[in-house]
């Protein structure tokens, strides 16, 4: 079995090819690059906000945001031990503010950017690019004598969020019968089940539900009575609670996935981090394999018995079984 997690598709710049020589006279120009913006703020800041936990539903103010990032970067200790007031980034302040290393005291002058209420107008960037300064007179070179400049590559982001797809789901997926197993290690049960996925039956008097059966994320567990059996305890799926019983024990379909991806883009369940992700991953990738290969070798010698039996009556066509 693949133990590996692939992450959201995302947006690649491509590199500048062969050779680029700046201007030859007149005026300098700027092109800035174009911030994606998703509702108040761009995409970086979105997705940093959302890749820690925060709600970005509704707007942040700059100062919020400023405090936000300054916990951060104190608990993830990201100030340089000598400098006290630099900080050196992680990847993901590096996907937030394009920098390998910046000033504390920096982060809110920073951060302007980033909302779209502060964005310029295409004719505030025109009218700054074309008024810049002249090029001083000694500094122009011909053609012939300029260097060209080195090759430079913009780097991308990468997405927090793990893609909702099989290959995906199928590492954190379990089975009814695996949920028993796992029920009688009681103490572990807890953590192990919260944050997997179950396939239970769809509401038959939910007209929007295109498919008999869906896919859920576990978010909780509660006990009901005392043991520890399959009685004792209630899933905590969506809103609703329900019986280890009503879980499937059939593997889910590739539209019962599309339909979940479906529900996450719409905002209706929470995006999938890539790091909850990859630690429930290792959590259960152990029980999960083990679950498939006693099934798998089940399997195998249910049709080593059928395959003995046909030989077993073809030898033998005077005798009938029980069944016949």
């Amino acid at each position: 079995m693949r133990n590996r997690v692939e992450l959201d598709p995302v947006e690649w710049v491509e590199e500048y090819n062969g050779n680029y020589y700046p201007p030859p006279q007149g005026k300098r120009r700027y092109q800035r690059r174009k911030k994606e913006f998703v509702g108040w703020g761009s995409r970086e800041l979105i997705e940093f906000l959302e890749s820690i936990g925060k709600d970005t539903s509704d707007q942040i103010s700059k100062d919020d945001v400023a405090a936000i990032i300054t916990g951060y970067i104190n608990e993830h200790r990201l100030t340089d031990p000598n400098k006290k007031k630099k900080v050196n980034s992680d990847e993901r302040l590096k996907s937030l503010f394009g920098r390998k290393s910046l000033r504390l005291n920096r982060v809110s002058n920073l951060l302007s950017k980033h909302y779209a209420e502060n964005e310029e107008s295409p004719d505030d960037v025109s009218s700054r690019s074309s008024g810049g300064e002249d090029i001083p007179a000694k500094r122009q070179q011909s053609i012939s004598e300029r260097k060209p400049l080195k090759k430079k590559v913009l780097k991308t982001f990468t997405s927090p969020f793990a893609a909702i797809i099989p290959d995906n789901l199928k590492l954190v997926y379990l089975k009814r019968s695996l949920v028993e197993d796992l029920l009688k290690d009681f103490e572990n049960f807890e953590q192990k089940v919260i944050g997997s996925f179950v396939r239970v039956k769809s509401d038959p008097n939910d007209y929007l539900q295109k498919n008999p059966y869906q896919l859920l994320q576990v978010t909780g567990m509660r006990k009901v009575s005392e043991g520890a059996d399959m009685s004792s305890v209630r899933l905590r799926v969506a809103v609703r609670d329900i019986r280890i019983s009503m879980l499937s024990d059939d593997n889910f379909t590739k539209e019962e996935c599309e339909e979940l991806s479906q529900k996450i883009k719409d905002g209706v369940y929470k995006k999938l981090k890539m790091v909850d992700l990859e630690e429930k991953v290792q959590a259960l990738h152990e029980d999960i394999t083990k679950h498939w290969l006693v099934r798998e070798i089940s399997l195998l010698q249910n049709l080593i018995e059928r395959a003995n039996e046909k030989g077993w009556r073809k030898e033998y066509p005077s005798i009938k079984s029980f069944t016949s």
